[in-house]
Formats: structure tokens, C-alpha cells, sequence
């Protein structure tokens, strides 16, 4: 059972891209106090040193700006942290910085006496420059190897590389920007084929900040354990598998998160001592309040080597954040736990995620979503429904035409069969035209090698950790 946890907390919401905006939402339905900053500057969620970043339009401004009016009050970032710094009674608030490139405004309120996560430049660095990444595990992180890198500046250098190699490589910018391209292809000319033509008609965008070629792993087994600390003391580790790809069966390009399954586990388990070592605790204890960290497990079938994938550096991941939400009560149960220092979930739980995507793309306007497409959905999904895209107008909710990330649909409960169901029956009660979201026989299937219910299975018989169920999962679909 929950503990029941009530500091009748206020938030304020840091964010730049918008992806803690639905939280801020979701705690304002709770009746919490909510203030929100939004960066107006892009240079503001940027490091110093970085080489260049890419200059916002004023077009593309606009519609970010634009994210939740209506729906919340904003202030500009700077103006809020002003704002803060008069408060008398700083202990009351919860500060949630939602990602790492926020650390200017972390900084600048780090030292006053609020709770919150404060990201540091170092984290957003760390997760930023994929080397150093690669550095760190290779000296912290005894049980992960680090797959190969190339480093490359131009498309022409890169090209000339492949065509005379003989092994599969995935394609990945220095700019966080620009996606990943992962071919999907098992012949090896025919991959190559894949990454030059990405690599050709997104030139300008590779090249900007230079990117790198990493080995690829086949039907590798990829799993993420993410701990929770609060002023240094470890709360809680759940598990996330992600599908990352948009289509069924792991096909096509590479998103954010297309969908996940999470739970938490014993701080004891097997995995544990693999994804964070000694270093992990030593850095936390030098964070103030929220710490998180994950590393992504790369696990080769063959040869059951386990390799380095990624971090998320001392923030939280989209889509995982939401799903983990999900499992508790609300949200403002999940900050008010931490700063209590106690695990926000009730072991046994188990919480999954699909992304929903708006395909409607407006050619006149950059291949952006049209502006003003109505949402509509049951009032029954509104603690499951995490919506990005989106502002209020003439009391209708509709699309703002910033990105095609429309939002996150969850759904929880005690076994991965209540919480698939449950997800899926909050998407049947949800209307957009044009939308896409991955089916729930692709989420349940067991036919490809990759599917999140085969890795859980995988994860399971290596005793990588356990779950409360006795049985395998396959038995239970």
C-alpha cells in the first residue's frame, strides 16, 4: 500500500521545449499552487562553450511560446526566478527543472532553501558530449563496455569511411536536436546505403556541430535502470523498456519514446550494482534535493556482452517520467514523497506508455502540424493523459503546431496485462483526426526479437532483477 504523504507542497515548473508543461498541468488539476517559467532566449538553455547552436525563428518562437495558453499561467524564466527569490517561505515550493540544459536558472536559485532537483552544467554536459560520456564509463563503469565511435565533422569524410567498411553503424549528431538514424536493414551494402543518404539530405544539420558513427549491436537487448535519490539518499530504481522506433516491430526512424513499460524493483537486484556503481552514489550526494540517473544497457545476444548505450544525466526521460507518474496516486504524490525521503511507488506495480503523434503536416509551414486541430477525449483519461502539443481556445483544446509530439497516453496497474489494457482503453477514449500511436498487438507481441515484453523476458532469465508475478510474461497475454 501507498504511504500516505501530504505537504500540501506548491511547484514552480522550469522548462524550455515545453515537456514539463503537463505535469505543471496535471498538479494544478490536483490543486496545488503551479508557477511556471518558460526560457524565452534559446541561448538561455545552452552552454557558454557550446560551438553553435541553432538560432530560433521568430516563426518557430512564437509557437513554442504559444504551448499551454489558456491551460496555465507563464512567466518568462528570468522574471520567475526573480519572483523566487522574494519568497519568504522557500521550503514550500518544489522546484522541477525538466531537463538538464536548464541549469542557468538552477543556478541561479540553488542556494536558497527550496526543494526541487538543481541540474548542473556538468550533467548537461556530460549527457551533451557523447565522448566524455564514453570517458566516464570507461573509467566508473567496470561492467559495460563502450562500442566503437568514429567522430566525423563532414559528410564527405564519413562517406569515404563507410564505403570501406564491412560492419553496421548507427548515425548519431552532436546536436540533441537532430535524430538518430538507426538502418533497419540486415544487409550490410544495404545499410550503408540507409546512413549515407541520411547523412546527404540532413548535411547542414550533421555537420553543424560534427557527429559520430557508433557500432550497431543486432537485436540487441536494450534495458534502462534509472535511481532515484533525494539529497543523496537512494529512493527508489525502476526499470524502463522503451520502443524508440516509430512503426510496429521497431521499424523506421527514431523518436523520443514510442512506448515503454516501467517498474520499480529492489535496490538489491542484480542490474543494480551493473547501473550504478560506486561513482553514481558519490555524485548524488554532492546534488541537491532530486537526483536522477540512468544508463542504458546494450545487451548482445550472441555473445551476452553488455555495452554502454546512453545517459539521461541527471534528469528524467519523456516518455518514462510520465509512465512512472502514473504509477502513483498523483503527482504531487510523487514530490512530496521524495522530499520525504520514501519511494513514491508501491513495489508490484507495473505502468506503460504509447505516444501519440499528429501527422497532419502543414507543407506550407515547414511541414509543421497545422495550428488549431481539436482534441477531444473522456474526462475518464485526464490522470493518464499527458498532452505537449497543445492550447486552449474558446474554451476547446487545440493543437499549437509546434512539433508532432502531440502528447502521452499511460496506463498502470498490478500486472503488464491491467496496465496495457487500460492504457489502450484510454487511447479508444481519445478523438484526434490524423493521429498515429504503435497498436497494442505490436506492445504485447512476442514475434520480433526486440519487442519490450521479449527484453523484459530476457531481463528476467539473466536474473538481471525480478518481478512480483511467478510466471513468465508470455504466459499472461
Amino acid at each position: 500500500m501507498f504511504a500516505y504523504v501530504s505537504l500540501n507542497m506548491k511547484f514552480a515548473i522550469f522548462t524550455y521545449e515545453g515537456q514539463g508543461l503537463p505535469i505543471a498541468e496535471h498538479l494544478q488539476r490536483e490543486g496545488h499552487d503551479v508557477l511556471v517559467g518558460v526560457v524565452h532566449d534559446a541561448k538561455d538553455a545552452h552552454a557558454d562553450r557550446e560551438k553553435s547552436v541553432s538560432k530560433e525563428s521568430p516563426f518557430a518562437k512564437k509557437r513554442r511560446l504559444s504551448l499551454y495558453n489558456g491551460l496555465l499561467q507563464t512567466y518568462p524564466a528570468w522574471e520567475l526566478v526573480k519572483k523566487l527569490k522574494k519568497c519568504r517561505n522557500p521550503q514550500e515550493y518544489f522546484l522541477f527543472f525538466d531537463f538538464n540544459n536548464l541549469f542557468k536558472f538552477a543556478d541561479a536559485l540553488r542556494d536558497m532553501n527550496f526543494h526541487g532537483n538543481f541540474p548542473t552544467e556538468e550533467d548537461y554536459l556530460l549527457e551533451l558530449d557523447r565522448d566524455a560520456a564514453k570517458s566516464f564509463v570507461q573509467q566508473h563503469y567496470p561492467k559495460l563496455n563502450v562500442p566503437e565511435v568514429h567522430e566525423f565533422s563532414t559528410v564527405k569524410e564519413a562517406k569515404k569511411f563507410l564505403q570501406k567498411s564491412e560492419d553496421f553503424w548507427v548515425l548519431k549528431a552532436y546536436d540533441d536536436q537532430v535524430k538518430t538514424f538507426v538502418p533497419d536493414v540486415d544487409d550490410v551494402h544495404l545499410a550503408r546505403e540507409e546512413v549515407i543518404h541520411a547523412l546527404e539530405t540532413s548535411k547542414d544539420s550533421y555537420e553543424r556541430e560534427g557527429f559520430i558513427l557508433e557500432s550497431l549491436i543486432f537485436k540487441l537487448v536494450e534495458i534502462t535502470p534509472e535511481r532515484i535519490y533525494y539529497d543523496g539518499r537512494p529512493l527508489a530504481t525502476v526499470i524502463d523498456i522503451e520502443n524508440k522506433s516509430f512503426g510496429s516491430g521497431n521499424v523506421s526512424i527514431q523518436t523520443g519514446c514510442s512506448q515503454d513499460l516501467c517498474f520499480p524493483i529492489s535496490l538489491t537486484d542484480k542490474i543494480n550494482e551493473i547501473a550504478f556503481p560506486p561513482i553514481v552514489d558519490e555524485m548524488a550526494k554532492k546534488h541537491k534535493g532530486l537526483f536522477v540517473w540512468d544508463a542504458s544497457i546494450l545487451i548482445d545476444r550472441r555473445t551476452r556482452k553488455m555495452y554502454f548505450g546512453e545517459f539521461c544525466s541527471n534528469r528524467v526521460g519523456y516518455n518514462s517520467f510520465f509512465t512512472e507518474l502514473s504509477l502513483c496516486p498523483s503527482v504531487g504524490h510523487f514530490f512530496e514523497s521524495v522530499v520525504a525521503g520514501m519511494s513514491p511507488f508501491e513495489m508490484g506495480t507495473v505502468a506503460c506508455s504509447a505516444r501519440i503523434f499528429n501527422q497532419n503536416s502543414d507543407v506550407e509551414h515547414g511541414g509543421l502540424p497545422y495550428v488549431g486541430t481539436p482534441i477531444n477525449y473522456k474526462p475518464t483519461v485526464e490522470k493518464n493523459l499527458w498532452l505537449w502539443d497543445v492550447l486552449k481556445k474558446k474554451d476547446k483544446l487545440v493543437t499549437a503546431g509546434e512539433n508532432w509530439n502531440l502528447g502521452v497516453m499511460t496506463g498502470a496497474g498490478r500486472s503488464i496485462n491491467e496496465a496495457v489494457n487500460q492504457l489502450y482503453a484510454n487511447i479508444d477514449a481519445f478523438s484526434f483526426v490524423g493521429y498515429y500511436y504503435r497498436p497494442k498487438f505490436d506492445y504485447v507481441s512476442l514475434d520480433y526479437p526486440t519487442s519490450i515484453l521479449n527484453r523484459l523476458n530476457y531481463g528476467l532469465e539473466r536474473g538481471l532483477y525480478r518481478l512480483p508475478f511467478d510466471v513468465k510474461v508470455g504466459d499472461l497475454l
